[in-house]
């Protein structure tokens, strides 16, 4: 169903996701939790909505994207999606569109594994750049993308990180 008509229906679904990768939400935007009761006000809306931190019985921009590249199913398809994922992960002013970006990077090589690995060229020099953010979760969630690039790939990625 996605793949048909030239990509109009997959870009009518991912712009939107996009633009939600960065989104600023509001912190007092109400979002439904899995916790009930127990929710943390450590847990912005942000992380709720994209990231799915504390909704697992809902869906978020992330579980979204993942499943829309799967859908897809062609490189022609992921260049858009692997863009906008890339821009959220060099957001300069705030770390969690980058972090929410490094997690919704290593959730779909893990989804799709050894097909994603043609967009990995485009991927590196920003997974570079995530290595040396001040937030550590972040430079963590970068390893570990660049280590599963390399075991997909069976080489060393050292030489192509700038």
């Amino acid at each position: 169903w996605v793949r048909s008509d030239d990509g109009q229906r997959y870009n009518a679904i991912l712009n939107p996701l996009g633009k939600l990768l960065e989104a600023n939400i509001p912190p007092n935007f109400p979002v439904d939790s899995s916790s009930g009761e127990n929710k943390s006000s450590e847990i912005s809306p942000f992380q709720q909505l994209v990231s799915g931190v504390g909704t697992t019985e809902h869906g978020n921009v992330i579980a979204c994207l993942t499943a829309l590249a799967a859908a897809a199913g062609n490189e022609q398809l992921w260049k858009p999606l692997n863009h906008a994922i890339l821009q959220a992960c060099g957001n300069d002013s705030r770390s969690e569109v980058r972090k929410a970006g490094a997690s919704a990077l290593l959730t779909i090589i893990q989804t799709l594994g050894e097909e994603y690995m043609v967009l990995l060229p485009e991927c590196l020099p920003i997974l570079s750049e995530l290595l040396e953010d001040s937030d550590e979760e972040i430079a963590s969630i970068a390893k570990e993308c660049i280590r599963q690039g390399e075991e997909l790939l069976g080489e060393s990625l050292d030489d192509s990180l700038i």
